[in-house]
């Protein structure tokens, strides 16, 4: 089945790809990515969803038949190569000569930074590990370098580029001790006078929206070299600057916590780096591409101020359809000169790796291969070096370098993205909420702050709609076009520039002694048959490929519409309601379908690999090896297989099991099956213990609760008291122990939170979690919880004031032991002091005229006046129950009078509070307890002080 052969979609593209007999016309794409004022009603489509999205035609998707059916026997394809990205490992500032100028920079960005794991290594340092900051940069015959500054001694980093790159205080040793002095040490007047003086200063300047009241950032006119903090530098100042910068970042040393005195800045180092230069120097053949970056780079450098082997260049070539010289004369002739697209063959991906793999043998490559438009048939490549002990080609000592990295990707991949800025359509983790409606999200907030706080989510459903409008502009954009180019394709190595020198120098890349780095032109057949002649690429029309992409897109857009638009329309109903009862139940599988709707959008209209946490989509079975120590077993996993579709059909078609068409999500007897990995580029508020923990207490709990009630009124009805006193003690038992649980979640995650702060404190290294508070955490999370009584509060903090005691001794010096309050009721002794943990030991009212539970309920169900935190999701979820019993079992009884005399049994330690603070704290001048940690000044009620260990089910 070939894709011009399809039935047309409207009259215009291929009908819901290639699906072939649809028996009712979908919407066209235009409203399809309309915005939300002028788009097609998505219910409309809903009976289609089987159609479009199962029905497989009964011939797989061919490319071989679509590029033997145009109306040619060949086309002319011309080759064009260039250089991408330059790396150059400088000696020094002075390597740029007049009449360039360095453009300083202060306070960068941190997505300035590198954050990715790189196999090339200046100076041999690992870029993303290394403390670094930007610090300017300059241009030389119009191309910009950026000019990085890395610090070996400054202790490498772990994680992502705002942590690799400087604090606020190493920025201020940077520029007041080491940058402006040299500045005012080497630098003339008329260049310093314009510089900022100090790093208090620059702060300043850098923050000075702040002084406009009501501005929180900087408005779209403050394009100025003040708001930049960017200052220009002539190259003839840069040698004794850059000498003046290296003998005081020599010499300057940073106190650390324990008083050593550490060369953080010692032995600087410098990477100039410019990327996307593809049209900057392409040419016919690989001479003339490194002649311009001779002309135009090299000789505006000091090559002696260039460490050579720690230099890289990506040298690429694009291969693309050349139109006829004379559109007029081609049209004359019957040649068709509308334009084509060229998509690399999937085939061809691992015939390539084989090749590179060749080069240098002990260089081995680890190569990651995408899938292109959910199509079997098309796919993209990309590899890189792995070091090793016998060989590791980005060190700048390496002996065979070999070929650091390489790619081979389509060019058409510029269309649907916005690559300068790594953006990809609809990639946002946050998109599948929208099949929650505004309670649900607010729900799902409140689980991922493990309910420690009254919080307040930034996310809005609002904000997420116009996000997926934004999305769908964008395809919009896309499948309204009127003008294509012609897309080729491209592959790019990065070679270590001696290396390429060598082989120029040598005569290896004259076009005479080998052909293809020269101007390449030949005729690509599109028919077998017509040449024995290879071609690693497709050749199709570029009008065919944009429609084709968009009607891909188009079939998970509509579903989504319609999720969404589910959600949005949900009218507030009583949670009795026999009507409403399985909306959250709704809303969850919407959800779940959402996430594999929206995971299959970025497929179709993007190169995507097909990662670990994606097996649940792709692979019908795997297998994973347990997590533990001693003996690990094996587990078979589940998930959809629609991997093994797109290799039997060429393009994916979702099993007509897999799906209940009639109410439109993931089959329920499928879903329960599934194993659905956590997926790190997805939200984190959108992660599966998320969404379980929301199922388990909006859904399940609430569901179980409205069933026991519901039943109770109907039992008192038909006046069976009996019955119906029966099944309303059971539900009040479990609300009660839901709430309860809620209670303790919160309770224990606050404790953690506050032990949290101390560690940031005192360092998270050196004080480490605590055993006993995360396995309470363990415990109350379980399906058969235990409650924390006094008892669990006196062993965490035991656990946790032999710790702080072991780390403040490390760290405190024999002579310096005077600065702390070392009083025998104070002093850092392991064993647990009397004052902690500090229990609340009176109440206004004592049994029998309030008990336990009496004051529980009154001090934290009941206030007078709502308190600050009244929003803490074990509140809400109070409410809830109440609200519902309210409305179905008010006969029964008041649900605060069956409330109020259980919940003492299932809260056995409470947070001492108050209208304004959740958690009470003891910091008085004159108590054991001012100047400790927070964390140990925290307040508590129990109802004794005999340990009690309660567990229910």
């Amino acid at each position: 089945m070939a894709i011009d052969l399809i039935p047309k979609w409207e009259g215009v593209v291929p009908s819901y790809i290639v699906v072939v007999g649809i028996s009712r016309s979908p919407p066209p794409l235009p409203t399809i990515f309309a915005n939300r004022d002028q788009a097609c009603d998505p219910h409309v489509s809903f009976p289609q969803w089987q159609s479009f999205l199962s029905d497989q035609p009964p011939e797989p998707l061919s490319l071989h038949k679509t590029q033997a059916s145009l109306p040619h026997g060949s086309v002319t394809v011309a080759r064009q190569w260039d250089v991408d990205s330059i790396w150059f490992g400088a000696k020094s500032l002075s390597a740029i000569r007049a009449p360039s100028h360095f453009r300083l920079s202060f306070f960068p960005a941190y997505k300035s930074n590198i954050s990715t794991a790189q196999v090339i290594q200046p100076h041999g340092l690992d870029l993303a590990h290394t403390r670094h900051t930007s610090i300017g940069t300059f241009i030389t015959a119009g191309t910009r370098f950026s000019v990085l500054l890395f610090f070996p001694n400054g202790g490498p980093s772990h994680t992502k580029a705002s942590a690799n790159s400087l604090s606020l205080e190493r920025f201020k040793d940077l520029y007041d001790e080491i940058i402006l002095p040299a500045i005012y040490e080497t630098l003339p007047d008329h260049v310093r006078q314009e510089i900022p003086s100090s790093y208090d200063l620059l702060y300043a300047k850098s923050r000075a929206y702040q002084e406009k009241p009501g501005a929180g950032r900087w408005s779209a006119e403050d394009e100025s070299r003040t708001f930049r903090l960017s200052y220009s530098i002539p190259a003839s100042n840069l040698p004794g600057f850059w000498a003046s910068v290296v003998e005081r970042a020599n010499l300057h040393r940073v106190q650390t916590r324990r008083g050593d005195a550490v060369p953080y800045f010692q032995n600087p180092r410098l990477l100039f780096q410019a990327h996307d230069l593809k049209n900057t120097f392409a040419s016919q053949s690989l001479g003339e591409s490194l002649a311009l970056f001779r002309d135009m780079v090299l000789a505006g450098l000091d090559a002696s101020q260039i460490d050579m082997h720690s230099c890289w260049l990506d040298v690429g070539m694009r291969d693309h359809v050349r139109p006829p010289s004379s559109p007029s004369l081609a049209n004359g002739d019957g040649i068709d000169t509308k334009p084509w697209t060229l998509l690399w063959k999937s085939a061809c991906c691992d015939h390539l790796h084989d090749q590179l793999g060749g080069v240098v043998p002990e260089a081995s490559l680890v190569a990651d291969q995408y899938r292109s438009y959910l199509l079997r048939d098309v796919g993209t490549y990309y590899a890189k070096a792995k070091p090793s002990r016998a060989s590791n080609p980005g060190h700048p000592e390496a002996r065979s370098p070999g070929i650091i990295r390489a790619k081979a990707y389509n060019c058409s991949k510029d269309l649907f993205g916005v690559m300068f800025s790594d953006y990809q359509l609809f990639s946002s983790g946050l998109l599948p909420l929208l099949a929650f409606d505004e309670a649900m999200l607010k729900g799902l907030a409140a689980t991922d702050q493990n309910r420690q706080r009254a919080f307040v989510s930034q996310l809005n459903r609002s904000h997420l709609v116009d996000a997926w409008e934004a999305n769908k502009r964008h395809m919009r954009a896309v499948a309204t076009l009127k003008r294509y180019p012609n897309f080729g394709i491209r592959k790019e190595v990065t070679l270590r520039l001696d290396v390429i020198l060598a082989m120029w120098a040598d005569g290896m890349l004259d076009p005479d002694q080998n052909p293809h780095t020269g101007p390449v032109c030949w005729n690509a057949p599109l028919t077998s048959s017509a040449s024995d002649q290879h071609c690693p690429f497709w050749v199709l029309r570029t009008e065919t490929v944009v429609k084709f992409v968009s009607t891909q897109a188009a079939r998970f857009v509509l579903p989504l519409d319609h999720i969404f638009s589910q959600a949005s329309k949900q009218v507030a109903r009583p949670l009795s309601s026999s009507s409403s009862s399985l909306d959250p139940v709704q809303q969850i599988l919407g959800l779940y379908t959402a996430q594999l709707l929206c995971r299959l959008l970025i497929h179709s209209v993007d190169d995507e690999q097909e990662y670990g946490f994606d097996n649940w989509i792709w692979r019908p079975t795997w297998t994973v090896r347990t997590r533990g120590r001693g003996q690990r077993s094996l587990k078979q996993r589940r998930g959809l297989g629609l991997g093994d579709t797109i290799d039997t059909s060429g393009t994916l078609w979702i099993p007509d099991n897999h799906f209940n068409w009639q109410r439109g999500h993931i089959a329920l007897e499928v879903l329960i099956d599934l194993y659905i990995s956590r997926n790190p580029l997805q939200a984190k508020l959108a992660r599966q213990s998320n969404v379980q923990a929301l199922t388990a207490n909006q859904v399940t709990i609430e569901l179980r609760f409205q069933q026991l009630t519901s039943n109770a009124r109907i039992e008192y009805d038909q006046g069976h008291r009996e019955d119906a006193e029966r099944l309303a003690g059971r539900a009040i038992t479990l609300a009660t122990q839901e709430i309860a649980r809620a209670y303790h979640q919160h309770f224990l995650a606050k404790l953690h939170s506050y032990w949290d702060r101390t560690r940031g404190q005192v360092g998270r290294q050196k004080l480490p979690v605590l055993d006993l508070l995360k396995q309470a955490q363990e415990d109350s999370a379980a399906e058969t919880s235990r409650i924390p009584t006094a008892q669990t509060i006196h062993g965490i903090y035991a656990e946790a004031w032999a710790k702080y005691c072991q780390v403040m001794t490390d760290d405190v010096d024999e002579n310096d032991r005077s600065d702390f309050n070392m009083s025998s009721s104070s002093s850092l002794q392991s064993d647990l002091p009397e004052e902690l943990p500090c229990w609340m030991t009176t109440r206004r009212r004592l049994p029998p005229k309030n008990s336990w539970s009496d004051f529980l309920f009154q001090q934290i169900f009941c206030r007078a006046k709502p308190p600050t935190w009244n929003a803490l999701f074990f509140l809400q979820l109070y409410r809830r129950f109440k609200e519902v019993w309210e409305k179905t079992c008010a006969s029964l009884g008041p649900f605060d009078g069956c409330f109020s005399r259980q919940i003492g049994y299932y809260i056995q330690v409470a947070f001492n509070c108050d209208h304004s603070k959740e958690v009470g704290t003891s910091h008085g001048r004159t108590t054991w307890h001012h100047d400790k940690p927070p964390f140990f000044q925290i307040q508590y009620w129990a109802p004794t002080l005999l340990f009690l260990i309660v567990v229910y089910p």
